[in-house]
């Protein structure tokens, strides 16, 4: 056998999948469908909790028919399980990239040209994801060690309004939550921008539009969800 020939290596197959997936568009791409994907998951769970104002019986209600509709509820789970860590794993893939792409940092701040959505959006990530954590283990969970007055169903009786008030009478909760839920709508003013460009609306003449309605719908979804524990503190939401 020839020396050539014994150099030679065998062809590594690479799938398209996996092609798309390490290029920059591929995961930007990735974040824009798991991004609407929660988008529209964040919305219907806000839709479920502003029953909250209604009162116990409707909001148990509420939290009864979902527990009963565990197939549902569980296939929601898996699916937002999923997007959230493809949408976190491209993000912070594509932070890192950047990172490394630009070693040394701009003699100008970036505050200079850069909105603070824009600048913050691996952290006001990072607090999102956290966020996310600390919300199932108080409220779907009721993990002891942070919800200790959480009630289990019992009896075909739900309790998710009194655990909903219990929990937003420690005012530590209620400035975790609110200051999780600025940094979310941070998060979204600029990542509802983004997303548009990344799956192709990229004429200049929509651009304003597109951004001014990424603002709004991140300011009036966090100032909606924020009206949640704010109801539970000043005794819109009470026992």
């Amino acid at each position: 056998m020839s020396v050539a020939a014994a150099n030679v290596q065998p062809e590594v197959k690479v799938s398209r999948l996996a092609v798309f997936w390490h290029s920059q568009i591929g995961k930007k791409f990735v974040m824009a469908v798991t991004g609407i994907l929660m988008l529209l998951f964040l919305i219907g769970h806000l839709l479920g909790n502003l029953q909250a104002f209604a009162g116990p019986v409707k909001f148990n209600a509420y939290a009864e028919f979902l527990h009963n509709a565990r197939g549902l509820v569980y296939t929601t789970r898996l699916v937002m399980l999923v997007a959230l860590v493809l949408h976190a794993t491209a993000g912070i893939q594509l932070y890192l990239q950047s990172r490394a792409a630009r070693p040394i940092r701009y003699a100008e701040p970036l505050a200079a040209t850069s909105a603070v959505a824009s600048r913050t959006m691996i952290w006001t990530g990072l607090l999102t994801l956290s966020f996310v954590i600390y919300h199932l283990l108080d409220l779907t969970v009721g993990w002891s060690l942070v919800h200790a007055q959480y009630q289990e169903p019992s009896g075909g009786q739900m309790f998710a309004y009194q655990n909903l008030v219990s929990t937003f009478r420690n005012w530590g909760k209620v400035l975790f939550y609110g200051a999780s839920l600025v940094g979310l709508g941070l998060h979204l003013s600029h990542g509802l921008y983004s997303m548009f460009q990344s799956i192709g609306f990229r004429q200049p003449l929509w651009t304003p539009g597109i951004q001014k309605a990424a603002v709004i719908l991140a300011v009036v979804l966090a100032a909606a969800y924020i009206a949640i524990p704010t109801g539970a503190v000043v005794g819109f939401i009470r026992l």
